[in-house]
């Protein structure tokens, strides 16, 4: 029974720096950290993959318990993402109903214990090459901590952002992440004839007990053909490698094969290293206050219209 970093100790202390009330319960094969979210209906409480489960037995106890604590809060629902693929016709028995996936349904990973050869058969030839070329391509690699190289990172990740047509975090929510140990920014450099370092590409990796995490990344389509994002990508899984981590996630994927979908690009991407992939049960909500919950069902795709026009 082994939380995702999304239940961990560092996740919590993070969301209470930036405000939230935090919940953290355990019983006998299960256990969960719940975040109050306020709403302009009232609260609900949020569950980021959680509850964690020894088995799928323990998700009745785990509903009462989230029940229980979110009654006595007074919240209008909870939010849920169990990290045992639960099908929805199962989650429907204890009451759940299903929602917009907040965090990603399914997702990538690479199991850290093959050796560097393996890894490198793993990834391709090509991204192989590419790394292990990277110098005499001009390319280096440097890890930083400090918020104001935020702005090269948000450069990048707004501007795929716009082209593959999804929503960006807010700037501030990330820069406050590098000031915790688990995040880390990776930025790649090309440096020119001149002599000139330009930055091409930029992600952020979190730092989990067993797990390191792709957690966000943006590249210059100008200087597609250098590469970036792969070598920043394979440095990472051989940081994560060398830190003695067992497991790297790619951190969400689109089972689609529509090439329309806004994930299918890079999640191609992501699978093209090679792995495995491993599947949630999805985003659930346990209505506590259905009345309430009837409006802010109204309500939510316009407030979700206003935050993206307010980010513009």
């Amino acid at each position: 029974m082994k939380p995702h970093f999304l239940q961990s100790k560092a996740w919590e202390e993070f969301q209470r720096a930036e405000g939230f009330e935090i919940f953290r319960e355990k019983g006998k094969n299960y256990e969960f950290m719940a975040i109050l979210k306020p709403t302009s209906l009232g609260n609900y409480l949020f569950l980021p993959y959680g509850p964690t489960l020894k088995d799928k037995k323990a998700l009745k106890p785990a509903i009462a318990a989230i029940k229980k604590l979110g009654n006595a809060k007074n919240c209008i629902f909870a939010r849920i993402e169990p990290t045992i693929p639960f099908s929805e016709a199962e989650m429907r028995k204890i009451g759940a109903k299903k929602t917009t996936h907040f965090d990603p349904e399914h997702t990538w990973a690479m199991d850290l214990n093959q050796t560097e050869d393996q890894i490198f058969e793993s990834i391709g030839k090509n991204k192989a090459r590419a790394y292990k070329n990277r110098a005499l391509k001009g390319i280096s690699v440097r890890t930083s901590k400090k918020p104001a190289d935020m702005e090269i990172f948000f450069k990048f990740y707004e501007s795929v952002a716009e082209k593959d047509n999804f929503q960006t975090n807010e700037r501030k929510y990330l820069e406050n992440q590098l000031k915790f140990d688990f995040a880390t920014l990776y930025i790649a450099d090309f440096t020119d004839e001149n002599g000139k370092k330009i930055p091409i590409a930029a992600t952020i990796m979190y730092t989990g007990d067993e797990t390191c995490y792709y957690a966000y990344a943006g590249a210059d389509y100008e200087f597609r053909k250098k590469e970036g994002g792969a070598i920043l990508l394979t440095q990472m899984i051989f940081d994560a490698k060398a830190a003695g981590k067992k497991i790297f996630d790619f951190w969400g994927i689109t089972t689609s094969n529509d090439p329309k979908d806004p994930w299918f690009g890079f999640s191609k991407f992501k699978k093209s290293f090679g792995g495995y992939q491993i599947d949630y049960a999805g985003t659930y909500d346990i209505l506590l206050n259905r009345k309430k919950y009837a409006l802010y069902s109204l309500l939510r795709p316009i407030n979700k219209l206003k935050r993206k026009i307010t980010r513009k």
